[in-house]
């Protein structure tokens, strides 16, 4: 196996999340398209921080287990309805993060209240559960998503999706930043940033911050998860 592997990468993704305080409990799904075919690669019910890469699995989008072993969880129909009406995404991930899911709870955008929201400026949506399906329905969540990257689910968390895994992964850790910074200065009684300033952020975080993010943080695995590395054939 090497770095390029989809379970690997999953893994990885996951580990980043837990480090980057994107804990999620047993909940929360990251999960990567499988190309050229109705399927995604997803793993079960765990804590982000205990996911090797032979527990990544791939399902089909009716949730059979295609390749590897697990109790495929109901939560992740939402993924497969995403991936049916979003062609041009490749990563889905759903975390419980707490300051998102703070922020979800408030009904409030994500504001531009540092330079790292800027991410995700036009890009967002919001969803309230009102009881009248069950609360991962998956074709309720993509309609809700509809052409965004980013969904609020009040008070529950929220599910960041890109062209890539490695950028859903920089876009979820952002998130829970972004939002912590936006209680904070909420309280203190901080300002955005002005219209201009987001836009020419914008460019440059898309460019520099997002893509240079996956590398660094994976660089940082190899000390904080070394057993990770374990599973590659490195020389």
């Amino acid at each position: 196996m090497d770095m390029n592997d989809v379970r690997f990468r999953i893994a990885a993704s996951r580990r980043i999340l837990f480090r980057q305080g994107c804990d999620s409990q047993v909940g929360g799904h990251v999960s990567e398209r499988a190309p050229g075919e109705d399927a995604f690669w997803v793993t079960p019910f765990e804590y982000f921080d205990e996911t090797t890469p032979d527990r990544v699995a791939k399902v089909s989008f009716d949730l059979e287990v295609l390749e590897g072993s697990m109790a495929a969880s109901p939560a992740i129909a939402f993924h497969a309805a995403i991936y049916r009406e979003r062609p041009d995404l490749h990563a889905v991930i759903h975390t419980h993060s707490f300051w998102a899911s703070v922020l979800s709870g408030t009904g409030k955008p994500l504001g531009m209240y540092n330079v790292v929201s800027v991410l995700f400026d036009g890009e967002q949506a919001f969803h309230e559960d009102d009881g009248t399906h069950p609360s991962a329905e998956g074709k309720v969540i993509a309609k809700a998503l509809g052409d965004k990257n980013l969904l609020f689910l009040k008070n529950h968390g929220v599910i960041a999706v890109g062209t890539n895994l490695e950028n859903a992964t920089v876009d979820a850790v952002s998130i829970e930043l972004a939002a912590h910074y936006q209680v904070e200065m909420e309280r203190t009684g901080a300002t955005e940033m002005p219209p201009a300033e987001v836009r020419q952020s914008k460019v440059l975080y898309e460019m520099y911050f997002r893509q240079n993010m996956w590398p660094a943080l994976l660089r940082r695995l190899r000390t904080s998860d070394p057993d990770l590395f374990d599973y590659l054939d490195e020389v």
